[in-house]
């Protein structure tokens, strides 16, 4: 790393080790797990106790953590493919979850550290209606309610209740599937009872959207608290969205719920995002463009997110299938390429947010 790179690291403190928690199944992480790959649980096996989700946010793998970000070293972080980290260095902007060290150490004891985590991404379920290569190797199902699975996932949301539901102020559903295809997550934001979360201040959705109709959000009882919500494209025509990057969607149905969220008024923010491999790059434009036409007239803001494929364990694709489509990789033999399409989009808008900083 350059030395110049070094000194604006220890400038500024990522806050997601004191304040985030992604749930999984048998994985805790305190960042996107492609950002920040490093599991705190200490035992990869399902929960067998309510304690379980505190002595993880207190594990000695934790404290490391919040000493990598602290100290400048972000050891324990991807510099480039966190949009975070990558925009920090390459542009010397200071990321919105990041604060000056002189601040940190006025508001934080780093020793003593004893808070609980505000941010709760609910990722222990992965049931989903859509098989896309990036994230799966195939469908999803809804687990059978009196299976083993499903007992685990119905502990770990209790678990949630239990132990962190009075620190909450962010709960995020869902990193893992899709929240109104997932009974679990479903019956929960139908029947949320808020007194359980005295700090809530949202809910932010994560969702593909195709199952995002009218009649599914009129029955949330969660719904004055969703405030946020995040709907993932990957593509910006129909063909490559029902047969490359989102298997068994439903361009239309999606189109049509979009234009639905449109006339909603207790969204504040709206975010669309876009994976970018070489099956999609030369649609980043379209893409902009066309949620630019559905949402410019919304009361909400809304931006537009590109990201880096990754690799995932879970997905179809072998990590030799990620690196051959990592247009943005400059040893891709159609780099230059995506470089002209990156640059149609890269100052066309404040809306815009990308984790290609390092390329430009």
């Amino acid at each position: 790393m350059k030395q110049e790179d070094k000194e604006i690291l220890k400038k500024y403190v990522c806050l997601n080790p004191f304040k985030y928690i992604d749930i999984q199944q048998d994985t805790q992480w305190v960042c996107c797990p492609s950002w920040c790959p490093t599991n705190i649980r200490q035992n990869n096996t399902n929960f067998n106790d309510t304690e379980t989700l505190k002595q993880s946010w207190f594990s000695q793998t934790v404290k490391d953590i919040r000493e990598s970000v602290t100290d400048g070293t972000y050891k324990f972080c991807d510099h480039k493919v966190c949009p975070q980290l990558s925009q920090l260095i390459n542009t010397g902007v200071k990321p919105k979850d990041f604060i000056t060290i002189e601040e940190f150490q006025q508001s934080y004891d780093l020793e003593n550290y004893s808070g609980f985590p505000e941010q709760i991404l609910f990722g222990f379920d992965r049931s989903c209606n859509l098989k896309c290569p990036s994230c799966r190797k195939d469908f999803v199902p809804n687990d059978d309610l009196e299976s083993e699975s499903h007992k685990t996932k119905k502990y770990l949301l209790d678990a949630v209740d239990n132990e962190f539901s009075e620190s909450a102020k962010v709960i995020m559903i869902t990193g893992s599937g899709d929240p109104f295809y997932s009974k679990l997550y479903r019956d929960y934001l139908i029947n949320f009872d808020a007194s359980k979360y005295p700090n809530l201040e949202r809910i932010h959705i994560i969702t593909n959207g195709v199952l995002l109709t009218e009649k599914m959000w009129d029955k949330l009882k969660a719904k004055p608290f969703i405030k946020t919500m995040e709907i993932s494209i990957d593509a910006g025509t129909k063909h490559t969205y029902e047969n490359i990057t989102r298997l068994n969607g439903d361009w239309d149905a999606l189109i049509e719920n979009l234009k639905f969220l449109r006339t909603q008024t207790t969204l504040e923010h709206l975010t669309l995002s876009m994976v970018v491999s070489q099956y999609n790059y030369k649609e980043m434009e379209i893409f902009y463009n066309l949620m630019l036409e559905i949402f410019e007239k919304a009361s909400f803001t809304f931006s537009i997110n590109y990201r880096q494929i990754v690799h995932w364990n879970t997905g179809a694709y072998t990590i030799k299938d990620i690196s051959n489509i990592s247009i943005f990789d400059p040893a891709h033999p159609q780099f230059k390429d995506f470089l002209a399409e990156l640059y149609k989009i890269n100052n066309k808008s404040e809306r815009i947010n990308h984790n290609f900083h390092h390329l430009l």
